[in-house]
């Protein structure tokens, strides 16, 4: 029986720190948290979700943007096909490839 993939995705990560693949999402329901994300993402991942940041203004309020870095490519771009025009929670996300994260 397969094992599930770790879902490795803190609340709040420091933007660069995880080594992978980032893509970026618009659009995000405000009462996601990161750890809401990373569950949704981990559904098309093979490997890993290596972090989820969801992105905050100056008042500490969802954006609506936040990023996801896979550990590998292949499942970055799976989260893109998978998610993105898709809904979640009844919004329309935008999903975009970023590229490698540094």
């Amino acid at each position: 029986m397969a094992q599930a993939p770790a879902v490795e995705a803190p609340a709040s990560s420091t933007k660069g720190s995880s080594r992978g693949f980032r893509i970026r999402l618009y659009n995000v329901p405000p009462e996601l948290t990161a750890n809401d994300l990373a569950e949704a993402f981990v559904s098309v991942s093979q490997s890993r979700v290596e972090s989820v940041d969801v992105l905050r203004d100056s008042n500490h309020k969802p954006t609506g943007n936040a990023t996801v870095v896979f550990y590998t490519m292949a499942d970055a771009h799976n989260a893109v096909n998978r998610y993105h025009g898709g809904d979640l929670n009844g919004r329309r996300l935008q999903v975009i490839f970023e590229g490698e994260a540094t």
